[in-house]
């Protein structure tokens, strides 16, 4: 299911932890690693010589994320400098490339005064892209994945996150957990539906219900589990909007995150299928 991976990076060695996951999880997926020169912003003030210098940089990125994927063991990777806008860069390498997940580092609530702070370009990644996105915000350990976390609050996002987390268990032959988390204190049988579309794929599902106010009782599931599902993308009149349990789930989670926005139509045909 994981064939192709994106991953962008900055030059600021912040994405290694993230390199260093998709590597161990995803060995024998072609890689493709791009640096994104930002000439959106700055416009006519940027200089030849400040040009001259995100250039370096960006080559220095793409050196610096060669040699720790060779270190890995990883040889099958395509390198790039693109420039631009780098969220808009990014999603439309992606798309063009047909790649089946972007992999992003954010800010660990550990290392900021912001316990939310995704990073601009990837909110806004994960605003734009219909591709999944998985994100890291500190080391990671986890090999093998065994144990996929759904988290679900039963909106249409979550329904298209369901599916791809079915669809991800199965090919690597892992369990599901579906938590679900609700608003009041309503007693929910919103997981029958994930229960039964996973069983038609031999998934084993276990149940669990958590307050979306309780936080500290969220985290206590992600230690037990190798990767977390969720959807993201609220549509506004205004685009899209990452909410806060979005950014919570991202910055606070000590496993990997892959956000689902809208799932490719070859996705929903297998799970129809079924």
């Amino acid at each position: 299911m994981i064939k192709r991976i994106l991953i962008p990076t900055d030059g600021y060695g912040l994405e290694d932890h993230v390199i260093k996951f998709v590597a161990r999880a995803f060995p024998f997926a072609y890689f493709y690693v791009v640096s994104v020169i930002n000439t959106y912003e700055r416009g006519v003030q940027l200089t030849n010589i400040l040009y001259d210098e995100m250039k370096e940089s960006a080559k220095k990125a793409i050196e610096d994320s060669k040699k720790l994927l060779e270190g890995e063991g990883i040889h099958n990777v395509n390198f790039r400098i693109l420039e631009g806008q780098p969220s808009k860069e990014i999603v439309e390498y992606a798309k063009e490339n047909d790649v089946d997940i972007i992999a992003m580092r954010v800010y660990s609530r550990k290392s900021t005064a912001s316990a939310h702070r995704l990073g601009s370009t990837v909110a806004n990644v994960l605003k734009r892209s219909q591709i999944p996105v998985l994100t890291l915000a500190e080391d990671c350990n986890k090999r093998e994945i065994k144990k996929v976390l759904l988290l679900t609050d039963g909106t249409a996002k979550s329904k298209r996150a369901e599916n791809y987390a079915i669809l991800f268990a199965s090919s690597f032959g892992a369990s599901i957990e579906a938590l679900y988390i609700k608003s009041n204190d309503e007693s929910s049988n919103k997981l029958d539906h994930v229960v039964w579309k996973a069983s038609h794929w031999n998934i084993e599902v276990k149940r669990s219900i958590e307050r979306m106010e309780d936080k500290d009782a969220l985290l206590k599931h992600f230690n037990s589990n190798d990767v977390v599902v969720m959807g993201v993308g609220k549509k506004t009149l205004y685009g899209r909007r990452i909410g806060d349990m979005a950014r919570f789930v991202a910055t606070h989670s000590p496993i990997p995150v892959i956000f689902v926005n809208s799932l490719k139509k070859r996705w929903s045909q297998r799970i129809q299928a079924k």
